[in-house]
């Protein structure tokens, strides 16, 4: 009776660990878009520098979509402790890269308007969508 009551705390523990990435990628389905803006004549509070940022972080883009203005710097900066890459899916919009470990970080500045999507080479599921409007 003891090694089945083991057995099953172990299975249970193997099925909540494992399921943890599932449960990570709900959040990247809502269908919201961030919106960053680098007008200056917009008031939106402290500003460090003209850009965006997206945090790679339980293998998934976050925000997954954002909108910004034509000119304007995205950041990635994987916070993942495993190799992650910023890949854009039509290879001529010019990127492509790789994010080695944690802390890590790629910068793209994109000056033409569009939607640019992009995923990870390694976790093809992970997936993100910059778009791009004139000023």
């Amino acid at each position: 009776m003891k090694r089945y009551r083991n057995s099953l705390g172990f299975l249970t523990a193997v099925v909540l660990i494992g399921s943890a990435p599932v449960w990570a990628h709900e959040e990247c389905d809502d269908g919201e878009k961030a919106v960053i803006s680098t007008s200056s004549d917009e008031n939106v509070g402290p500003r460090s520098e003209p850009g965006a940022h997206v945090t790679i972080k339980f293998f998934q883009y976050q925000p997954g979509r954002i909108q910004v203005m034509a000119g304007t710097t995205v950041t990635w900066i994987n916070d993942d402790g495993i190799f992650h890459t910023v890949t854009a899916e039509k290879k001529a919009s010019g990127f492509d890269a790789p994010l080695d470990s944690k802390g890590k970080s790629f910068s793209f500045t994109f000056s033409q308007p569009g939607i640019y999507t992009y995923y990870c080479e390694r976790h093809e599921h992970m997936r993100g969508e910059i778009e791009v409007v004139s000023r």
